[in-house]
């Protein structure tokens, strides 16, 4: 440690013949002869740079390259919450912190056997499996809890059940989906039962004339566009590989496709969603044309978990561009 300690002071005492060697190389404009004059005297007190000075100069070069190596490097993933040790933050007035505060308590045991009977074996409480939906990769958040439970619900009628046994015993839930996003809101400050959609894929149905298609929550984009293709239609947005459907909704997606064919919200025609207390509502019709009553399907979509958990999305679809060019 004493020995690396004293490269930052031989590499700053070394500085001057840097300038120097700079100076040379960026100045290829100037006649030679004035350039090494230049360069050899210093801007205050126009003393030359002594000869043997540059036989250091692979020394100097080769000590900074060691001074780099040997001091510590922090690791500058935004996704680390360690960078709170070191006072960064992002947003104003604490609004976004690395780290999502919250308080924990167990989940009752009646709760726990309430879930196991109605999703039989696809319930898991294995710590893997916990710290993998407790902290999704691609988020610039963590929690200081994970999940104490995973659910994998197959059926609408299986995540109201869940919903309103955890509504019963006050436990949050928390949506989970293709964990693909980065704002955070899979996680689970307060613990609770997460859960996943993943298993809810089905393409429940078709219509080719009317371009839309309806479908459950845990289907990729990626893999609607191969159900698709045959039918020379395809679903425009393309958030990114992995995205589901369901989180697509709950976060407003768009893609790179936007500026043509508009955000998530312009390509969903309505919506299912189990509420807090276990309700399931449609949040309006396949008609087009419709201006009767609130507007719940864009108040869910862009609401990322907090108001309900979707079930069913029907999505307005598009033909497959005869030609594509990438510019």
């Amino acid at each position: 440690m004493a020995f690396s300690s004293r490269f930052p002071s031989l590499r700053s005492s070394l500085r001057p013949i840097y300038g120097n060697l700079r100076y040379l190389l960026f100045n290829r404009n100037r006649t030679q002869s004035s350039l090494i004059t230049e360069a050899l005297v210093s801007e205050k007190k126009q003393t030359p740079v002594p000869s043997w000075s540059w036989s250091l100069l692979p020394l100097a070069l080769g000590a900074s390259t060691a001074s780099l190596l040997l001091q510590p490097q922090g690791n500058l993933s935004f996704c680390d919450s360690s960078h709170l040790a070191r006072g960064v933050s992002i947003g104003g007035k604490g609004s976004t912190e690395y780290v999502m505060k919250g308080s924990h308590k167990d989940v009752p045991e009646e709760l726990v056997e309430e879930l196991r009977t109605i999703c039989q074996d696809n319930l898991t409480m294995d710590f893997d499996e916990r710290q993998l939906h407790g902290t999704p990769q691609n988020s610039f958040h963590r929690a200081v809890n994970i999940p104490d439970l995973i659910v994998f619900p197959r059926s609408e009628e299986q995540v109201s059940k869940i919903v309103k046994s955890c509504n019963k015993y006050k436990v949050p839930i928390v949506p989970y989906g293709g964990a693909t996003s980065i704002e955070g809101h899979t996680l689970s400050p307060q613990g609770g039962v997460c859960i996943d959609m993943t298993l809810m894929k089905k393409v429940k149905a078709l219509h080719v004339k009317d371009m839309d298609v309806v479908v459950e929550p845990g289907i990729g984009w990626m893999e609607l566009n191969e159900y698709l293709e045959p039918y020379g239609l395809f679903f425009p947005l393309d958030p990114g590989p992995g995205a589901t459907v369901g989180g697509m909704c709950a976060t407003r997606c768009s893609g790179s496709l936007a500026v043509r064919y508009g955000t998530m919200r312009d390509n969903v025609i309505n919506l299912k969603v189990v509420l807090a207390n276990g309700d399931i509502v449609k949040t309006g019709s396949r008609a087009r044309k419709s201006a009767a009553g609130y507007d719940l399907t864009r108040l869910m979509i862009g609401s990322e978990g907090t108001l309900g958990v979707i079930t069913e999305v029907t999505l307005r679809l598009q033909k497959i561009p005869q030609h594509s060019v990438v510019i």
